[in-house]
């Protein structure tokens, strides 16, 4: 793999990852500077490079965990597990975050900490942390965001809340189900809302369909984006993270193989208004992938 294809590919991990973090998934009137963030990250990357309530107890057992995430044969992400195989830990060079449980197995909070030196409109900023060589710990980084989980009578997670340091706001998810599905999460901030994602699903159980609506302050929806999957019929490991309650990658029996984006306002004339990724998996002799487009790499933990 190219240097340049190493860069897209860590683009898209990072824009994943800190729209995930910083919003939730979903469009919020103050969040203009995590757009800013998403643009200037990824323009700088290339200009200076070359679920559902289980019981109590052990987890997955029948799902293999993943240790480790290569790119290009060198590790981006590592993963730590409790000793009820519960995701407690992620390391990169970029981003950390650690995550606490109840007694229930429960996710209830979640750290993150980032080097936001990333988002600089300096090069020579930007530049520096692309060369840094210490991975990005609650010792040598101030935490960015963390998350807080509210669960209902149901056991089922009805709240989830953005907590900044700097900021004095209420912004928050809420969830919706049908079928012990997410169905629905809408956002708000300040206690107004600004947005909401529609959830559909296969008869599997795969996500088929993800509708992102705006609303303004007037209270009018308005259409932003679509996203529609296909998959194959092997098995998706990240069900094993399946508590951070992301419909899709967390929660799907199978491997996304098409992703069909289509952006539902006005862009300029340079930017696809649809825009198709496709997946290509090499699989073990459990059904698992290995490797994803031949670029990144899925290292499991030994039993």
């Amino acid at each position: 793999m190219s240097c340049l294809q190493e860069i897209h590919l860590i683009i898209r991990i990072f824009n994943n990852f800190i729209w995930q973090d910083f919003c939730g998934n979903f469009p919020a009137p103050n969040l203009c500077i995590m757009k800013k963030i998403l643009f200037v990250c990824s323009f700088s990357l290339l200009l200076f490079s070359c679920e559902k309530y289980n019981q109590p107890g052990i987890e997955d057992n029948d799902i293999p965990l993943i240790s480790k995430v290569l790119i290009g044969g060198e590790i981006y992400t590592e993963y730590v597990y409790n000793n009820v195989n519960l995701l407690i830990e992620e390391k990169s060079k970029f981003r950390y975050a650690r995550h606490f449980y109840n007694g229930l197995n429960q996710l209830i909070k979640s750290d993150f900490y980032w080097d936001l030196s990333m988002a600089s409109s300096d090069s020579r900023v930007i530049e520096a942390a692309l060369n840094r060589k210490e991975w990005v710990n609650p010792e040598n980084t101030p935490k960015s965001i963390w998350h807080k989980y509210e669960y209902g009578n149901n056991d089922q997670l009805f709240r989830k809340s953005f907590i900044r340091a700097s900021e004095n706001n209420s912004d928050y998810l809420e969830f919706q189900y049908e079928n012990d599905k997410i169905v629905r999460t809408t956002g708000y901030y300040n206690n107004i809302i600004s947005g909401y994602t529609v959830y559909q699903y296969y008869e599997d159980g795969n996500v088929s369909k993800q509708t992102k609506y705006t609303v303004s302050s007037s209270g009018v929806a308005e259409l932003t984006t679509t996203t529609e999957y296909e998959y194959d019929n092997m098995k998706n490991p990240y069900q094993s993270f399946r508590r951070f309650m992301t419909p899709g990658i967390y929660t799907n029996p199978n491997n996304i193989v098409k992703e069909t984006y289509t952006l539902n306002f006005d862009v300029a004339p340079s930017i696809d208004k649809v825009q198709i990724t496709e997946y290509s998996y090499t699989y073990n002799a459990d059904g698992y992938p290995v490797k994803v487009n031949g670029e990144k790499e899925y290292v499991y933990k030994l039993n």
